[in-house]
């Protein structure tokens, strides 16, 4: 079923404006790609990138031109933050007879693309999407690289924090067994395993987390679900670094408060765009 279904590719952070986001995470110790514009659309990102997952910031800077999956809507009504979930495909087209036979609804395969000037070249992806009636809701969608030597260099990977991975997401839902139903059709029913909090869904690389409000805390001990979020949404995003000891350094350097938690530190949203943080030692 999931062959050609890698798991946790990236994940969308969604900014008002662009270059503050990047200064923003760049305080928390990243390191950013040269900014890429989207061919013909309105947006434009930053990436922030791991060996074999990363980071998007994403923003509209042409808002004349096609903003074709609503960002400016979605910012407007969710604000910043985690917007929508990118599993990894090694064959979109192959992806899409899969979740057909799951009973799922795929759109696509829609291809992508966008220039670099470091490496110079196109950078290119063959996507599908996912309906939110598929997905409890969420937004998801596939992403099959087509030009991965364009997307990493070794400079982009040295982050001063030690970051190594997109390691984990959680998703705030209204029933987290039945969302554990649904993401389960993508990735097989034996990947979910119902716990204290709601669902966890082993995706091959990288774990999904779903839980309700009231379920937030036994998840990430010590915080409570913001009251003005209505599910369902992305909300809490999991990088592992190479030291809690080393990130916790940075953090301090760049004057951004944090707060120690069981095998790592959590940095509020506030100073994350939108997105409640949590680095994990790995």
């Amino acid at each position: 079923m999931s062959k050609p279904i890698i798991g946790l590719d990236h994940t969308i952070i969604g900014v008002k404006d662009l270059d503050g986001a990047r200064a923003d995470w760049m305080r928390l110790g990243f390191v950013t790609a040269p900014r890429g514009d989207h061919a013909g659309k309105a947006t434009s990102n930053y990436c922030i990138m791991f060996p074999d997952t990363y980071l998007e910031l994403l923003g509209i800077l042409r808002p004349e031109m096609e903003d074709a999956n609503n960002l400016g809507k979605s910012l407007e009504t969710r604000g910043e933050g985690l917007q929508r979930l990118a599993l990894g495909t090694s064959d979109a087209d192959a992806a899409r007879a899969d979740l057909e036979a799951a009973g799922l609804h795929p759109q696509g395969p829609f291809d992508l693309a966008r220039p670099s000037e470091e490496p110079k070249g196109i950078v290119r992806f063959r996507n599908l999407t996912l309906p939110t009636t598929d997905t409890a809701g969420l937004g998801m969608f596939l992403c099959g690289h087509k030009t991965p030597e364009l997307m990493r260099t070794p400079d982009w990977l040295k982050h001063p924090n030690g970051a190594r991975a997109f390691a984990g997401i959680t998703a705030l839902v209204q029933d987290p067994a039945e969302a554990g139903i649904a993401i389960g059709k993508v990735f097989g029913r034996d990947t979910v395993t119902r716990t204290n909090y709601g669902c966890r869904v082993d995706t091959g690389r990288g774990i999904i987390h779903l839980t309700d409000k009231s379920g937030f805390s036994e998840l990430h001990p010590g915080a409570a679900a913001p009251a003005e979020l209505a599910p369902p949404a992305w909300y809490a995003l999991r990088v592992t670094v190479n030291s809690a000891q080393g990130a916790a350094d940075v953090l301090a350097a760049n004057a951004v408060p944090f707060e120690p938690i069981p095998g790592g530190l959590r940095v509020d949203p506030a100073y994350a765009r939108g997105v409640f943080l949590e680095m994990l030692q790995a």
